[in-house]
Formats: structure tokens, C-alpha cells, sequence
């Protein structure tokens, strides 16, 4: 290990107003057959007793445990601090709602070191399946066993849906931060597709994380999250319009239409716009849906009706 990271993994949680969910991680986390890390908790405002807690476990955990607290600003920004923070090589995201299997910082050593040393300067990290506490996978599975590939082509090319979970290099996370003013909710894949366009992931078919999703969970917020942080909604459609030919053309559509659709709820002028879109085509093409997407906005907004 390095002096920059003497740990071969920190595993990172986000935490907001969860005392009452983190205990089921930190007891996935002493179940870990592999030892050599760190817990890092980054409290993004929490109101809650979760410092109480936290501070409890320091006293007794059988591997360290760092907590730091900061003023609210979304998941995003949480994610942002614990890169700069890390002690660990490797970096792993463990929600505070979720846990891990008791292997799982073990087989994810595995699967990084299974890729060739000389080939792991192109890689970012490994990816893994995520499933309910019921053992059924969310979402669908890779294509294959062992997937190198990354994020785009995932999605796009190979059609896989549902969440799932990995660990990253931190060093490279630290090169490509989150956005922080663009408000308090961010599409996650703005940063994801960033470092897919330099490095690539291997994709295995292992449950390694246990999910269960809250009410008031980022996975439950919706369309209300897209109508009120358009900056956020709209630094998300033009970085899907940069993708191209990336995209197959249903999604590229929708991404243009979204960009038009956000922009007006911005206020950006109409010439602008055009200058801002790679494919003026495309953009005119789509500009009435565009259109229409914020006029639906604006009745849902009206009329309080479900989102």
C-alpha cells in the first residue's frame, strides 16, 4: 500500500438521516472476510442521532470507521467528499440502506485482480449484480459471466436495466467530480459516462450488494426531481447528446427533447439553444416535443397531480 492509500479499500456511505438503517450495514461490514479497510461515512446533514450512533461503533468496530459531517447538498456532493477523503485504493459504495454479502470485498479483489496488471491501467474497477433480501436480482443481468465494457454500451447496446454496484479506482474518481451547482439532485450517470469515454469496467454476474429501497429514497423522488432541478436535468441531456452516435436513436430523441424541454424551463433563449445542440437537425426535429414535455410540467405542476 501506498502512504496515500493504506488501505486497500474504503467503503464509502452517504448517509442522511439514517441511524436507524446503518446498523444493518456496519453488521454486513464486520461479517467481511476480508479485513483490510476502512469505513467512511459522509453525513450530508443529517438531523437525526446518527453521529450517536456512529460514534458508539468507533469505540468498539474491529476496523476503522471515519465519520464526517457537512451541510446538505444531495448525494452527489456527499460522493465528491468521500473520493477527496479516502484512505482506500479502491473504492466502494455501500448506500445506507443496503449491505453486503460477507465475501463481498473479497470476490471484488478477486475480480480486479483478475483482470491482467498490465491491462488494469485501462479499467476503472468491477461491477457486480444487486438483489433484494429475497435473493431476485434487480433489473437484468450482464450478457455475460465476465462483461468488459462500460456503462454506455451497457445500457444502450446491451439493453441491461436495474441498479447495480461496483467498486472504482479512487484515484481516478477524484478526476471527475460531480457538479455541485446544479442543485441538490444529479443524475449519477453524467460522472459514470464521463469515465466511460477514457476506461472501461468488468461487469461480473455476482450479487454482491443486498438492496432495500426506502420510501424516501433518490430511487423514489421521480419525475418531480426532473421538473424542479431543471439545471441539473438539463446538464444531463446535453451530456446524452454528446454521446452520439453512442446512442441509439429512440434515446437520442428523448435526450434532445429533454434538452429543449429544460432549457425553456431555464429561460434559454431559442438561438442559444440551437447553438448549444451538436445536430441542428435532430434539434428541430425534436423541439416540439421539447415543447410539449414542459407544457406537461408546467399542468403537472398546476394541478398537483401525481409525477
Amino acid at each position: 500500500m501506498s502512504a496515500d492509500f493504506p488501505y486497500t479499500f474504503t467503503v464509502f456511505t452517504p448517509a442522511y438521516n439514517r441511524a436507524g438503517l446503518l446498523p444493518r450495514a456496519y453488521e454486513s461490514l464486520k461479517q467481511q472476510t476480508f479485513k483490510d479497510f476502512e469505513w467512511l461515512i459522509i453525513d450530508d446533514g443529517s438531523t437525526d442521532n446518527t453521529a450517536e450512533v456512529v460514534k458508539e461503533w468507533q469505540a468498539v468496530s474491529p476496523f476503522p470507521i471515519r465519520y464526517i459531517a457537512k451541510p446538505n447538498g444531495g448525494k452527489h456532493t456527499a460522493i465528491n467528499r468521500g473520493a477527496k477523503e479516502a484512505k482506500g485504493r479502491l473504492f466502494a459504495s455501500l448506500d445506507s440502506d443496503d449491505w453486503y454479502t460477507p465475501q463481498t470485498l473479497e470476490r471484488f479483489l478477486h475480480h480486479w485482480h483478475s483482470i491482467p496488471e498490465s491491462e488494469q491501467p485501462k479499467f476503472v474497477g468491477v461491477c457486480a449484480l444487486v438483489s433484494y433480501a429475497s435473493g431476485q436480482v434487480i433489473g437484468t443481468r450482464f450478457p455475460q459471466d465476465v462483461l468488459d465494457s462500460d456503462p454506455i454500451d451497457l445500457r444502450y447496446k446491451y439493453h441491461v436495466e436495474g441498479d447495480k454496484n461496483g467498486i472504482l479506482r479512487t484515484e481516478i474518481l477524484r478526476q471527475y467530480p460531480f457538479p455541485e451547482d446544479v442543485g441538490k439532485f444529479i443524475s449519477e450517470s453524467i460522472v459514470w459516462n464521463r469515465i466511460a469515454k477514457s476506461y472501461r469496467t468488468r461487469f461480473v454476474n455476482e450479487v454482491l450488494t443486498v438492496a432495500e429501497y426506502q420510501a424516501d429514497g433518490l430511487s423514489s423522488t421521480g419525475k418531480a426531481v426532473q421538473i424542479n432541478n431543471t439545471r441539473a436535468s438539463l446538464l444531463a441531456a446535453r451530456e446524452l447528446m454528446g454521446l452520439g452516435n453512442r446512442l441509439p436513436l429512440k434515446p437520442l430523441v428523448r435526450a434532445y427533447a429533454n434538452y429543449v424541454r429544460h432549457s425553456l424551463h431555464q429561460g434559454i433563449p431559442l438561438g442559444q439553444q440551437v447553438a448549444g445542440a451538436p445536430s441542428k437537425a435532430l434539434f428541430c426535429c425534436c423541439y416540439p416535443l421539447g415543447v410539449y414535455l414542459k407544457r406537461d410540467d408546467q399542468r403537472i405542476l398546476q394541478t398537483g397531480a401525481k409525477a
